[in-house]
């Protein structure tokens, strides 16, 4: 008997050719635009100064949609000053420095994520103590149906045991583990990133700042308000291929 190809049946195999064929993206690099740069085991850091806040900004990675840097904050002036992520933003350019953003992007916020965090971490507690109750009432169904099923000689009835009890534990355990990620996940947001702080005079702060990432630019522009002015960073976008 022959075997008739649709056309659906040639689109399914053709995405799953796609899907199985698919090449790893090229690696970015995003370099400073300046001559003064710093550098930090391998890292480029672009340096520049306002009124005696000093900016060092070093491109780290792509993961994922976002771009990873690492800052390096310090006030030399005489009076605090407040730094918030949310006010640092960029703006990206094509090769003929055409701007490719309809308005700056800004920096992706702590504090939201954070809480949203947070939020997911309240619901697994909520889960937990159901689990709980769910545990020790699956316990006693189950063996009140083990007892009658063992009591019962017809074979028959033995698909009434429920096992509800080790359906509910495997339920825990992926809930604990799921809490013990968002827990490490809360960590990381809360101490390795630049958040919202009054820098006193004298004083430094480092972290990660995050950004959603524009591939196809050729240039990106970071904008650091520094009270009434801006600092601008410039950095050349480059890709390189994998192989």
């Amino acid at each position: 008997m022959k075997t008739k190809l649709t056309p659906l049946t040639i689109l399914i195999f053709t995405l799953i050719l796609l899907y199985s064929c698919s090449a790893p993206r090229n690696i970015i690099k995003l370099e400073p635009e300046t001559e003064s740069v710093k550098w930090l085991f391998g890292q480029s850091f672009a340096v520049d100064s306002l009124y005696g806040i000093i900016y060092e900004v070093g491109f780290d990675r792509l993961v994922g949609d976002e771009y990873w840097f690492d800052f390096h904050i310090t006030n030399r002036s005489n009076l605090p000053i407040l730094i918030d992520p949310v006010d640092f933003a960029y703006e990206a350019y094509d090769s003929l420095m055409n701007t490719q953003t309809s308005e700056p992007i800004k920096a992706i916020n702590p504090e939201d994520e954070i809480l949203s965090i947070d939020k997911e971490l309240s619901h697994n507690e909520a889960r937990e103590k159901n689990h709980l109750g769910l545990s020790l009432f699956a316990a006693g169904v189950d063996i009140a149906t083990g007892v009658a099923t063992l009591s019962d000689d017809n074979p028959n009835n033995d698909h009434w045991r429920t096992h509800l009890f080790a359906d509910t534990q495997a339920g825990a355990i992926e809930n604990d583990m799921e809490t013990q990620n968002l827990n490490v996940l809360r960590d990381e947001w809360s101490s390795t990133t630049i958040r919202k702080t009054t820098l006193e005079s004298n004083y430094s702060m480092h972290g990660k700042v995050f950004f959603k990432a524009i591939t196809s630019a050729s240039f990106i522009k970071l904008l650091l308000p520094v009270d009434d002015r801006t600092i601008e960073m410039s950095f050349k976008q480059t890709q390189h291929r994998p192989n």
